[in-house]
Parts: C-alpha cells; sequence; structure tokens
C-alpha cells in the first residue's frame, strides 16, 4: 500500500460487498435504535399530563393539554411510520447522493407555534451536538471511509445520516401548528432530548465500534521512514478487527503505561520503541500506528475513551506549536526537551528516567502548599510564557527539591497530557471570567490541587456533574466582571478566596472537598442571584411601567382626537371629555388592558356624553335626562379613578348637566393636542455612540442582523464592550412586549441599556456588544481548548 492511501498501515480496504453489509447492518441497527425512542413516547407524556392535571388549577389549559396528547397518542402508529420513513431517507440520501435540487418555490411565513416547534427542535440539536462533539466527529471520519469503500464521493458532515439533526428534524415534521399545546410542547421535546441523548451516545459508541474493523478516519499515515523506525507491526484479531501490536515484556516488570497504584492512566502510547529512549517532545508516535487506541472512540477491553485520551494527537500537536518556541533548556520544562511514553520508572537509554505517576503526584503534593505567583504571573500576564510551561518549571524545581537530575529525567506523554489540559484550561477560565489580578490570583493558587486531581482523576473532564467541574463553575460566576467595586462585589471575591483556600489546604486525596467548597460558595452566589433577581425586576418594571404609560397615553389622546375633533361639542362636555375622562381611560388601559369589559364601560361614558350633547342640541331634554341617569354610576366609577372626593364629583357632574340644560350653548370642534412623548436617555447614543440615520427615525444597522437579534430571549448571556477596552458582562433581562425594546442588565441587575434590536444590531456590528453562549464556564472553556488544540493540530500538519 503506497503512501497515499487513506487506510492505516496494517489495515486493508473491505472489499466493496463487505462494504455493502456493513452499510446495511449499520443502517438496520441505528433506524431500529432511534425508531425505538418513540416506543412509549406518548404514554408517558399522557402519564406526565394527568399528574400535571391533579396539581394544577388551571383546568381549561390541563383540559387542552389532554385532549392534544390523546389524539396524538390515537395516532402513535402513524406517527413512529413517519418518524422510521424520515430514517430511512437520511440513509438513502448519503448511499445515493444526488445533486442538490434548486428550490424555486416562494418563501413564506411561519406561524408562531410552528416557529416555537422548530426552535425548541434546534436548541435540542445544538445541545446534543454539543454533548456529543468528538464522537460525531470520529462517526463522520469513519463514514467517510465507509463512503469510499462503497465508491461515493466524499461527502460534508450535514449528510451524515445519524447526526442529531436528523431523528430531530423528523419528529418536528410530525406536528401541525394546532398539535401541541405550549406546555405540551416544553413535556414532548424535553421528554425527547433525555431519550434522544442516551439513544444516541449508545448508537454513536456502536457504530463507531462496527466501522473500526477495517475502517478508519481518512488521514495519511504517517512516514515510517521519516523518524528512522519502522512502524509497529499490527496484529489481526479472529474476526478480522485490529488490535494493539504485541511487544514482549520482560518478567516482572509492569507494562508500559501502568505503574502500580495507577490504575486512573490509560493504555499509553508505545510507537514501537526501546525502553527509556526519549521522545521528541510534542513530536513522539502515539498509540500503534499514530493513533488513540481503537482510533479514539474505544480502548482495550471496549472501554469508552476518556477525554483526555480522545484529544492525545491534538495536545501533542500543540505542544509542538505553542510550547516549543524559543526554549533549548533540555528540562521536562523545556517544551523543546524530549518525553517519553509512559514507563516504569527505571533509568533506561543515555540514562533517562522517567517519573512514575506516584512520584510526579508527590511533586505536586509538595507544590501545593508553595507560592502560587509563577503560576499568577502567567495568568495575569506579566509572564508571556503559557501557564502550562511554567507548571513543568514549577515540577522541575520541585524535582531538584527531591533529588531528581532535572536533565536525566522525563514526563511520561499521559502525564504530559493531564498537564497540558490544567494548564490550558485554567487559562481559558481566567482569561474568560476573571478581570481583575485578585480574581486570577485565585486560579493560579489552584493550579496544584487541579494538577493533582487530572493526574490522579480524568474524569474531570468527561463527567458533568464532577466536583472539580462545580467548584470551577461557581468561581467563575463570582469571577466574571466582578471589579470589587462594591460592598457585593468585595465580599463575593472573599466567599471565592475562602473557598479556593479550603481545596489548597485540605485537598490531599479525596475530592469531596472540591464539592464542599464549591456548596459553601454556590449558597452564597444563591443570595447574590435572589437580590440580582429583585433588581433586575425592578428595573424590567420601571422600564415597562414607562412605556405602558407612554402607550396608553398615546392610544388614548388618538381616541379623543378623532372623537373631538369631528364632532361638535359644549366646552362643558368637551372639558369632562379632555379631563376626567381621558385620566380615567388612561388608568383603566393601565390596569385592565385594551379589551378587558371595563376599558369598554369606560369608553361608554364618552359615547354617552357625546350622544346627549346630540340630542341636547336637539332640545330632546327626555333623552338627556335618560342618558343622564343611565351614566351616574359609570359617571361614578371615573370620579374614584380621578381621586375626586364627593364633592368635586358633585360639581363636576353640575358641569355637565349644566352644559346639556340648554340647546342653545355654542357648540364646536375640539382637536387634542397630543402630548410628545418625553424623550428618554438614548443609551445606545450615549453609550454606543450611535447616531440616526439622516431622514429615517433609526440607526444605521444589518436587517438580517437586527432579524437575529429579535431573537433573542431572556437570559441572553451579552459581553459590552467599553471604550477603554474593558469587557463587562451583561444578560438580556426583560424583553418589551410593546416595543421589542431589550433591557440589558450588568452582573448585579442593574440596568445597563435599553435598545431596541436596530440598535442592537448596530452596536453589534460596531463590535461594541458580542453575544455569548449562555452554556456553563466549564463547558464553554472546553469548547475554547477542543478549538485551541484543533487549530494547533491544523497549523502543526499544514
Amino acid at each position: 500500500m503506497d503512501d497515499n492511501s487513506r487506510f492505516f498501515p496494517g489495515r486493508s480496504p473491505l472489499t466493496r460487498q463487505s462494504a455493502e453489509k456493513v452499510f446495511e447492518s449499520v443502517r438496520r441497527d441505528s433506524v431500529t435504535a432511534l425508531s425505538g425512542v418513540l416506543a412509549g413516547f406518548w404514554g408517558d407524556i399522557e402519564e406526565q399530563v394527568r399528574l400535571a392535571a391533579i396539581a394544577s388549577h388551571d383546568n381549561s389549559a390541563i383540559y387542552d393539554d389532554r385532549i392534544a396528547i390523546r389524539l396524538l397518542n390515537q395516532r402513535a402508529l402513524e406517527l413512529a411510520n413517519r418518524y422510521r420513513d424520515a430514517l430511512e431517507n437520511a440513509f438513502d440520501r448519503w448511499r445515493n447522493p444526488r445533486p442538490r435540487a434548486v428550490d424555486n418555490k416562494s418563501m413564506s411565513l411561519m406561524s408562531e407555534a410552528q416557529l416555537e416547534i422548530h426552535l425548541s427542535g434546534q436548541q435540542i440539536v445544538e445541545l446534543l451536538e454539543h454533548q456529543l462533539m468528538h464522537p460525531l466527529q470520529l462517526l463522520h471520519d469513519r463514514l467517510d471511509a465507509l463512503a469510499t469503500a462503497l465508491g461515493l464521493p466524499r461527502q460534508a458532515p450535514e449528510t451524515n445520516p445519524l447526526r442529531p439533526d436528523v431523528p430531530v428534524d423528523a419528529f418536528v415534521k410530525l406536528f401541525t401548528e394546532d398539535d401541541l399545546t405550549p406546555e405540551l410542547r416544553r413535556l414532548i421535546f424535553l421528554q425527547l432530548e433525555k431519550r434522544l441523548s442516551k439513544s444516541l451516545d449508545d448508537l454513536y459508541t456502536k457504530t463507531n465500534a462496527a466501522l473500526d474493523h477495517g475502517f478508519l478516519p481518512r488521514e495519511d499515515p504517517a512516514n515510517p521512514q521519516a523518524s528512522g523506525m519502522p512502524p509497529p507491526a499490527a496484529d489481526w484479531s479472529p474476526d478480522g478487527g485490529l488490535v494493539e501490536p504485541r511487544h514482549p515484556q520482560p518478567q516482572g516488570h509492569a507494562q508500559p503505561g501502568h505503574a502500580p497504584g495507577a490504575g486512573h492512566h490509560a493504555h499509553a502510547p508505545q510507537g514501537g520503541q526501546a525502553p527509556g529512549t526519549p521522545w521528541d517532545y510534542g513530536g513522539g508516535q502515539a498509540a500503534a500506528g499514530g493513533q488513540p487506541s481503537a482510533g479514539g472512540m474505544l480502548s482495550d477491553g471496549n472501554r469508552p475513551l476518556r477525554y483526555r485520551e480522545t484529544v492525545h494527537q491534538q495536545l501533542r500537536a500543540w505542544r509542538q506549536s505553542v510550547l516549543r518556541r524559543g526554549s533549548a533548556s533540555g528540562s521536562p520544562s523545556d517544551p523543546s526537551s524530549e518525553s517519553t511514553a509512559a514507563q516504569p520508572p527505571a533509568t533506561g537509554l543515555n540514562g533517562v528516567r522517567v517519573l512514575a505517576p506516584q512520584e510526579l503526584l508527590g511533586i505536586a503534593t509538595m507544590l501545593q502548599g508553595d507560592d502560587p505567583a509563577p503560576y499568577v504571573r502567567a495568568l495575569v500576564g506579566d509572564d508571556s510564557r503559557p501557564l502550562s510551561a511554567v507548571i513543568r518549571d514549577q515540577i522541575v524545581s520541585g524535582s531538584r527539591q527531591l533529588g531528581y537530575d532535572p536533565t536525566q529525567t522525563r514526563f511520561n506523554e499521559v502525564d504530559e497530557d493531564a498537564i497540558d489540559l490544567v494548564g490550558i484550561l485554567l487559562q481559558t477560565l481566567a482569561t474568560s471570567h476573571a478581570t481583575l489580578g485578585r480574581s486570577r490570583a485565585l486560579y493560579g493558587r489552584l493550579v496544584p490541587p487541579y494538577l493533582k486531581l487530572a493526574l490522579s482523576d480524568d474524569s474531570l473532564f468527561d463527567q458533568r456533574g464532577h466536583p472539580g467541574r462545580k467548584l470551577l463553575e461557581a468561581l467563575s460566576e463570582a469571577c466574571e466582571g466582578n471589579t470589587g467595586d462594591s460592598p457585593q462585589d468585595q465580599q463575593t471575591l472573599t466567599h471565592a478566596e475562602l473557598a479556593v483556600g479550603r481545596v489548597v489546604e485540605e485537598y490531599r486525596d479525596d475530592k469531596a472537598i472540591f464539592e464542599f467548597a464549591a456548596g459553601e460558595l454556590r449558597e452564597h452566589l444563591d443570595q447574590q442571584k435572589k437580590m440580582r433577581d429583585v433588581a433586575e425586576q425592578r428595573a424590567a418594571d420601571t422600564v415597562s411601567g414607562r412605556e405602558r404609560l407612554q402607550h396608553a397615553r398615546r392610544a388614548v389622546d388618538e381616541l379623543l382626537d378623532a372623537r373631538l375633533s369631528q364632532r361638535p361639542l359644549t366646552a362643558g362636555i368637551a372639558e369632562f371629555l379632555s379631563g376626567h375622562w381621558r385620566h380615567h381611560l388612561v388608568q383603566t388601559w393601565l390596569r385592565e388592558g385594551p379589551s378587558s369589559a371595563q376599558y369598554l364601560s369606560a369608553l361608554s361614558i364618552g359615547e354617552g356624553l357625546m350622544q346627549a350633547d346630540a340630542d341636547a342640541a336637539r332640545a330632546e331634554g327626555g333623552r338627556v335626562a335618560d342618558r343622564i341617569l343611565e351614566l351616574q354610576a359609570p359617571l361614578g366609577r371615573c370620579y374614584v379613578s380621578c381621586g375626586l372626593d364627593a364633592t368635586a364629583a358633585r360639581d363636576s357632574l353640575a358641569k355637565i348637566v349644566s352644559a346639556l340644560a340648554f340647546p342653545d350653548q355654542p357648540r364646536g370642534l375640539h382637536p387634542v393636542s397630543i402630548e410628545e412623548t418625553p424623550a428618554e436617555p438614548n443609551d445606545a447614543a450615549n453609550w454606543g455612540g450611535l447616531r440616526v440615520v439622516g431622514g429615517t427615525e433609526s440607526v444605521e444597522h444589518d436587517p438580517a442582523l437586527a432579524a437575529r437579534m429579535r431573537r433573542l430571549r431572556v437570559g441572553q448571556s451579552l459581553r459590552l464592550i467599553e471604550e477603554d477596552g474593558r469587557e463587562t458582562p451583561a444578560r438580556v433581562a426583560w424583553v418589551s412586549p410593546l416595543t421589542s425594546r431589550f433591557l440589558i442588565v450588568n452582573r448585579r441587575g442593574q440596568r445597563k441599556l435599553v435598545v431596541t434590536p436596530e440598535e442592537l444590531a448596530a452596536l453589534v456590528g460596531k463590535g461594541r456588544i458580542v453575544l455569548r453562549s449562555s452554556e456553563a464556564p466549564f463547558d464553554e472553556a472546553m469548547r475554547d481548548m477542543w478549538q485551541q488544540l484543533s487549530q494547533s493540530r491544523v497549523a502543526a500538519t499544514s
């Protein structure tokens, strides 16, 4: 097989017939597994609706929910068949690719219900793609290899029939806009997320394992002649799959990558090297064939690989492209120094010694009580080196104190991966969430404890509920945007320091201390959140009240103007309508709403008086008297609404009667001058420097971006870029139902900006506001870290 073969050394391509069998097997198993998502689905939802009905007092809404789910349950078989057909069609499109047809259909608007269903589905797709990012990428690579074996052209990830949006889109298309009530939609998509998350995780693991027998990601194999070493021999299992190369071990020696008491280490890369041979830093061989075991998805014994193992190649490329620059010390902390594969602690070739896991943990324990100033300098920018390089330097210093010769000591690659992951993770969190040097110092103090934690428990990078994650997320929340300007912010930083200090002082080997410290800090943050929620609600009520008052006044003034400028009235009646009646209408609009019976009753007062005035002009005294009697009760409510006492109310009623008593009183039109809305502070202009475009009433903006801004919801995280370059965290606290304006508050819930979607789009376009993901700080840091590693790998291979 030549060097340009897309298959790795030691792997032979399957025949076309074998590839067809594999495809049909994957297709059958996948469709069966994903169709099982709907097994008992509607019955579970119906039970949830029944239980909700017991606790609810909104009988009408619950009745609608129960009717809707009952109808869906009756159509369960039809829905299941349509869902399965959509899954089958996705595989058909992948197996028989065709050029995309040009769609000449005109665009149409979605109803609100349809839009909500599509948005619910899109949220699930984004969540699943994030959760399953690594196995999904591996699956795409292996399907690409299968496509080549089938003689198909290379296809984009968007054609992958097992990507999360295939089952989600098939599910969304089962419904029309009238099928789901709001509450039922929430329950259904929550249940879908739970079921799909587990089904897709299991399916990706199973499918990647199935495709591993003869299929690997499309990558060029490393040239074994370039390194001057033959590639490791690959062994084939009886079922035709590739297994790890066998290296004979001397009796009584531990297997590479495993030392007594170090069971947390994954099977270490060997690359066919002699024991003790130093590896080029970041440039050594990985697992057999230059790949993680089982192609990055399964290790020995079909154990799912840890996150640290799946990014092994990216970490080595990162070390090559980042840490290797400008160093030549030849020490373990030196990015250009050589590291070896995980070997037992022994003196190997050239006297190079590999630090055992227990030895490295001992050094990290010693560093835990040392001055964290070197890490802090790297985090605040006083030291230009990456934090990982600084950690290595400190380990070197610690090894000297324990009597090791740094020039003759090396790390194994498994431990190097842990060092780099901790360094990149803490540096990413400190950069994105800590603005003060005081805040970043907290991350610096946590370097040794988290290094120990990563060396002994790499589930830190896999488990969402890991105690180490909880502490970092609580710490990041406490530090983000915290400038210490207020007593509350100072108090939060103090609590964060206490939590960090507890971990540094008390952590030995029980990770429960992380959870305990995180719980203490979280308790304080929850109290702060309650205060912030109150402040947000007050700010929202203030803006909302002002908007509603202005809207009510304008609506009532327009109504008055339409009537008083077209019908001649006596001065007394016009004075009452433009005074007390106007005030009563505004108050009723605000309290009850413009569609309420109370507002319609208030409108009848003015209509009745204007009709009585017309009757008085025709000298129809009897009809005038009857109307005055009919209006007594409504007029009483009007006077109460205006705050008049009994004497003032009698005087006002006397003026009305006097105006209607004489038919020959002068009458005329009384146009109402509509009050101009008081100019509010223009936050977009004052803070963002926006100016209204000449001849228009809006700022210059991108219409497509403004349309995206209108879809933002409460809770959307933002970053405000001040004129001096400082970044301030903020969030959308309220969206006006009248004007669609956004209330943006700072971390204490205080008003920062009130802007329209167009103004927000202009500020985003200018770079003054940045939209942020609303995911947890640890997840966001892991995503940024993955991007850094992926870019480094591309740079290293280019």
